[in-house]
């Protein structure tokens, strides 16, 4: 496995509050922003770091089925060893981290986030977003209220909505998704991902060099960009394309000149049919919207109308409606209109970010009914993300919380945690 790592303080900042952990060996991963001031911050990102160090010999030894229940329990062990150092309810008000974990188990990668800290995948020119921000711009940005470019530029757009070390329980929010040889896993805090444009960032991911050497290019990215935080990134790539062989010297070093002339000639025969053939039946990919409302993968040929446009088979062999995705595809346009895509696997890929976007975002709704306190919502959000293809494990997560009594709060103890802004 190709890994590369890589942090620095900034040049605003004289401390650095970040953290990330790294091992090949287990294939676990985390990043730590750290929050609350010179010691509090490094403090807090350290202790969640070293809960998930003491976690990453089960979670890499764990069943795929008790993986999200690994990374929820490490979480909470973070949450737990951060608690355990503030004495007293200031301290705990000021003093937490943000974090995102990352496993590779077989063929999938598992994650679970809590606050702005991000992970990101690039297969081929594919650059996708994983995790969605705990922030107060992004829960703006769910209700329709402004748009992703706004949330960018918004002034609160470091105000974070969830932290470790912020509460005695806490949520993180946990996912899964499929590997394919050659894709690129990024973990990262917000001092690179809140300076630095997507485009630059898969400029870098896509270009020349090892994991390490991109690493170091997204720090020197962020640094040129003003560096006004801290900056940690950690890259690996899933599976290195293998080197295709190289062609022998001689290809017909017993054949006779004739033989020779005539074997070139076919070839040159056929590649010309080839060409002809490709020139007029290659055809262009479409991710858009049918008639009746869902989104599906179409290809047509330019060079032969008279074929049409054909439907492709839907992978997941389920039925997406539009209005359940379309939120999530407006940074690759509209499917109203149609998203062009290079291939059919681009085009499958895109159908399947789309629809886990949708399913993660209506088992987070699940997990926040079941907390305001209205199962029956929670149960029919359950419901449709088991029909969009949900991983049952994260499901399970969720009903377990139904079926956990809700304890009266001791209104004694209450305090108001007002949202923390980002170092």
């Amino acid at each position: 496995m190709d890994l590369g790592a890589a942090t620095h303080p900034g040049y605003v900042r004289a401390d650095n509050e970040d953290g990330f952990y790294a091992s090949g060996e287990h294939a676990v991963f985390a990043v730590a922003d750290g929050m609350g001031g010179h010691e509090c911050g490094e403090v807090a990102s350290h202790l969640a770091l070293e809960a998930i160090i003491q976690h990453a010999e089960g979670i890499a030894q764990a069943e795929p089925t008790a993986l999200p229940a690994q990374l929820h329990q490490a979480i909470q062990d973070a949450n737990a060893a951060i608690l355990s150092q503030t004495v007293d309810q200031d301290a705990r008000s000021r003093m937490g981290t943000t974090i995102v974990v990352a496993a590779i188990h077989g063929d999938r990668l598992y994650f679970a986030h809590i606050g702005d800290s991000r992970l990101y995948l690039l297969r081929g020119d594919l650059f996708t977003q994983l995790t969605r921000d705990h922030s107060l711009v992004q829960t703006m940005v769910d209700r329709g209220e402004i748009t992703p470019e706004e949330a960018a530029i918004h002034p609160l757009r470091h105000q974070i909505t969830r932290v470790v070390g912020g509460d005695d329980y806490i949520s993180p929010e946990i996912a899964s998704q499929a590997l394919e040889p050659g894709d690129l896993v990024l973990l990262c805090t917000d001092g690179l991902s809140g300076v630095v444009e997507p485009d630059i960032l898969r400029g870098i991911l896509t270009g020349k060099g090892t994991c390490q050497e991109k690493a170091d290019a997204l720090i020197q990215a962020a640094l040129q960009a003003g560096g006004p935080d801290n900056i940690t990134t950690v890259l690996l790539a899933y599976q290195k394309p293998h080197p295709k062989p190289e062609p022998p010297a001689h290809p017909f070093p017993h054949l006779s000149f004739r033989y020779t002339v005539l074997i070139i000639l076919l070839f040159l025969i056929l590649s010309a049919l080839g060409f002809g053939q490709w020139s007029y039946t290659h055809p262009l990919f479409e991710v858009r919207a049918n008639a009746q409302g869902h989104v599906e993968l179409y290809e047509h040929w330019v060079g032969l109308p008279m074929l049409g446009t054909k439907q492709l088979p839907n992978t997941r062999h389920i039925a997406i409606p539009l209005n359940e995705v379309k939120a999530y595809a407006t940074e690759y346009g509209d499917l109203e209109q149609g998203i062009q895509v290079k291939d059919r696997d681009t085009g499958d890929q895109l159908l399947n970010t789309l629809v886990d976007n949708a399913t993660s975002a209506l088992l987070d709704h699940a997990k926040q009914a079941v907390e305001d306190g209205k199962p029956a919502d929670a149960r029919a959000l359950i419901a449709r993300a088991k029909t969009l293809g949900a991983d049952p494990g994260l499901v399970q997560q969720i009903e377990k919380m139904m079926l956990k009594p809700k304890s009266t709060p001791d209104i004694s103890k209450l305090h108001i945690l007002s949202p923390l802004s980002m170092p």
